[in-house]
């Protein structure tokens, strides 16, 4: 792996098993189209972002995935 990913490695793992809130009045999904490089190759990627807000007014994001396409059906495992 790269320095980089060494560096984040244990925020991103704190930050994928942090509590969420039991309700978000409010969720919202988007998808953004990026260019990704990959082995040499430069692909069009979907990353999707779901954003809650709280009760109290604040905003946490709930999630991001990485797909190769867009659509509808996003099919996620855990």
């Amino acid at each position: 792996m790269s320095r980089v990913v060494d560096a984040v490695q244990d925020d991103v793992k704190a930050w994928r098993n942090r509590p969420l809130d039991p309700v978000y009045p409010v969720v919202f999904l988007d998808a953004l189209r990026v260019k990704s490089r990959d082995e040499g190759l430069v692909e069009n990627k979907t990353v999707y972002v779901a954003l809650g807000l709280t009760v109290d007014g604040g905003k946490d994001v709930l999630g991001v995935w990485i797909e190769q396409t867009e659509g509808a059906k996003l099919r996620h495992d855990p």
